[in-house]
This record gives structure tokens, sequence and C-alpha cells, in this order.
């Protein structure tokens, strides 16, 4: 026989109306839902994975650490990425290394690392404190640069460089007859 917690937890699959209602009651039950949905997380299809770990970070239980850091390893990069950011955001112990382990699984794939699933796993390593926010030079200069304007412009001024807007035809001067 299954429980009306588990029913709810089947139908964080089903459309969107029954999603939402379960995922809303899911909520509402709170702490007392969280073991049972960690227990049906893995029989859920990714939109029922994405829901449920909406539900865990509403919740903010950290009992459902082991099923978000199992979820790492998804098939789906949605489900990976949210699965990250929730464990960051939960502020789970011991998630580090699973996501270090996460994002090096992304390098192997060559996940392009400006793609979501490789930024939220470097924000998560970064709330977590595994890693330092890296600004390039560059950027940072400008930042400073923009912050001491006192205009109060804060979008640097550009000046094209001759070299580069050349024509590859030559142009004639107003002179050349």
């Amino acid at each position: 026989m299954t429980s009306p917690i588990e029913a709810l937890v089947q139908q964080l699959d089903g459309d969107d109306d029954a999603s939402y209602a379960a995922r809303v009651r899911l909520v509402d039950i709170g702490r007392d839902a969280t073991l049972t949905i960690t227990d049906g997380l893995l029989t859920l299809d990714s939109f029922g994975q994405l829901t449920a770990i909406e539900v865990f970070e509403e919740v903010a239980d950290p009992r459902c650490g082991p099923a978000l850091i199992a979820l790492l390893g998804s098939d789906d990069p949605t489900v990976r990425e949210w699965a990250a950011m929730a464990l960051a955001s939960l502020e789970i112990d011991g998630a580090v290394e699973h996501l270090r382990r996460a994002y090096r699984a992304c390098l192997e794939r060559a996940t392009p690392p400006d793609w979501s699933e490789p930024v939220g796993i470097r924000w998560a390593l970064t709330e977590l404190g595994a890693r330092s926010p890296l600004v390039p030079p560059l950027t940072a200069r400008r930042r400073t640069t923009a912050a001491d304007d006192t205009s109060g412009s804060t979008v640097p001024t550009y000046t094209p460089r001759g070299d580069r807007c050349r024509s590859s035809t030559p142009r004639r001067s107003a002179t050349a007859t």
C-alpha cells in the first residue's frame, strides 16, 4: 500500500498542474516528507527530480544531502546543475569533494565552461568556500576605474585602435585626383 506522501512523490512526474500541487503539498508537509522523497527520487524522471530539488531547497532539510549528491551523477545536465546548486544553498557538509568530481566529469565530457552546468557547479564550490572567484586583471581594473569615476558613468569609454578599423581595400585620400 502506498502512503499519501509516496503518492505525492510519484505525482512530481505528472503534468504541470499535478506536479505543482504535489510540490506545494510536500513543502507544506515539510521535513516529514524528506526521507520519503529521497527514497523515491531515483524512480522519477528528470522533471520530477527537478521538482523534488525545489522541495528540498524550500524545506531546507540537510538529510536530503546524500540524495542530492547522488543526483550529481544523473544523465541530465540540468539535474546535475540544480543538485549542485541545492547542495550549496543548503550548505551540505561533505559535498565539496563530490562537487569537485562532478566538475571534473564536466571537463571530461568536454562541456563548454560557460554552459549552465559547470557554471552552477563552480558557483556551488565558491559558495561552500572551496574555490575563490576568479576575476581577470583587466576586468578588475575596469571595475576599480568605474567605481572611482565621479561622473556617474559605469561604462568605460572605448576608442577603437586605427589599425583595427582599416578596410581591406585602400581608400582614396580627399586630396587625390
